[in-house]
């Protein structure tokens, strides 16, 4: 099983995270992480106020 990483004693750095719409893709990635991105098609993206 992974480690939590939000377990007691340790940090999390500040990481930005930034959203782009590339052609029928919405792409989501933090900043801080090489290869930490997922891609949705936009026709299938929620919008943020009907989500909550």
């Amino acid at each position: 099983m992974a480690q939590d990483p939000t377990a007691a004693g340790e940090t999390t750095p500040d990481c930005e995270v930034m959203a782009s719409v590339d052609g029928p893709d919405l792409v989501i990635a933090a900043l801080c992480r090489e290869d930490a991105w997922l891609s949705t098609p936009l026709a299938d993206a929620l919008v943020v106020d009907e989500w909550r």
